[in-house]
């Protein structure tokens, strides 16, 4: 029964490790152009410095920085 356990939980972590790896290859990449922060009330500032750049849009994350979509 043990190894059961083992074995559910080894094919878990395989997949959360696989399928994080797809999620970072999604296609933002950071905008070349923003600078200083960019927090929830800079999103418009930072989308439309992204289409600037000839991305779809973009996004602040959490760290504080300007992701543009479409990358």
């Amino acid at each position: 029964m043990m190894q059961i356990k083992f074995l559910f939980t080894l094919i878990a972590v395989l997949m959360l490790v696989v399928l994080g790896g797809k999620e970072a290859d999604a296609v933002d990449c950071l905008s070349r152009r923003y600078r200083g922060p960019c927090a929830v009330w800079d999103n418009e500032t930072c989308r439309r410095i992204c289409r600037e750049e000839r991305r779809v849009s973009g996004h602040c994350s959490a760290r504080l920085q300007c992701w543009c979509e479409g990358c």
